[in-house]
């Protein structure tokens, strides 16, 4: 009976011991100096890809994406400085993906990724390079007509595109031609 009294209190101490150590060594990364303190004043969004710290952060309203993407610690080595806008002015709840220039499966890639530009290639080159079905292709010549793709994530307002059709060809885009 003296020898599990003495395991019971040795465990106490030890997961009460733990739980100060976590606490103080936990660091929430979700809020950052570009972060407000009240989530009213603030909006919530995600941003995944070649950023050091994927996550949904909070940032105050009227943020760029490069606000987000300095909140997410940086891009990669990877990331593709043609697929996004830094001044594009990021959407409540939205999610923002920042498109690789190399393969990630293929680790031992040296050629970069196919792309083709969404606000200039012609409906064959988006179907040959991104892989859209020729309605699609011709869908998204008409809507630029209208607006220009400012993010990738844009992409999804055009008529026949959704998550399943953007998630497939977004690694495959790009908004700008190099310079």
């Amino acid at each position: 009976m003296k020898t599990i009294l003495i395991i019971i209190g040795i465990t106490a101490v030890c997961l009460i011991g733990f739980g100060i150590v976590h606490s103080l060594t936990t660091q929430d990364y979700n809020f950052t100096s570009s972060s407000i303190s009240s989530a009213t004043q603030g909006i919530s969004v995600a941003i995944s890809g070649e950023v050091n710290r994927p996550g949904t952060y909070v940032l105050s309203e009227g943020a760029k994406l490069i606000d987000l993407i300095n909140a997410a610690s940086g891009t990669t080595s990877n990331a593709d400085t043609l697929a996004f806008n830094t001044d594009y002015v990021i959407k409540a709840k939205g999610s923002y993906y920042i498109a690789p220039m190399y393969d990630n499966s293929n680790t031992c890639s040296a050629s970069p990724i196919v792309k083709v530009n969404v606000n200039k290639a012609d409906a064959e080159a988006l179907q040959a390079t991104a892989g859209f079905s020729k309605s699609v292709s011709n869908a998204i010549i008409s809507f630029r007509a209208s607006a220009t793709f400012e993010a990738l994530e844009d992409i999804m307002n055009v008529p026949g595109i959704g998550s399943a059709t953007y998630m497939a060809t977004r690694d495959r885009l790009t908004l700008r031609d190099k310079a």
